[in-house]
């Protein structure tokens, strides 16, 4: 009778340890939030001219959907525009590189 009673408690120590170490990696996982992160290179134009120039700017952009962080990028990189150039200038044909991290 002890025999089967030690079986049965060791099955179900066993089986206990397995749910909840299940359920634990479950908690952590879902705790761990995703994020886009994007980077965006934009020429420089000047606006009205038709002159795309050669002028490179990158930024940075974070977001919970790719799009969000591509825009977020661009926004970034239009800031410098402004704080560099001024008015009359903005970015023109961006190109994105995101990831989800």
């Amino acid at each position: 009778m002890k025999k089967i009673f030690a079986t049965w408690a060791t099955a179900a120590a066993c089986a206990l340890l397995t749910l909840t170490g299940t359920a634990h990696a479950a908690d952590t996982e879902a705790a761990k939030p995703k994020y886009w992160y994007s980077t965006a290179t934009c020429g420089v134009e000047k606006i009205g001219t038709g002159d795309h120039g050669k002028t490179q700017l990158k930024g940075t952009g974070k977001g919970k959907r790719k799009g969000e962080a591509e825009r977020a990028a661009q926004r970034n990189v239009q800031e410098q525009v402004a704080k560099k150039y001024g008015k009359g200038y903005r970015t023109h044909h961006c190109t994105f590189r995101s990831a989800k991290r």
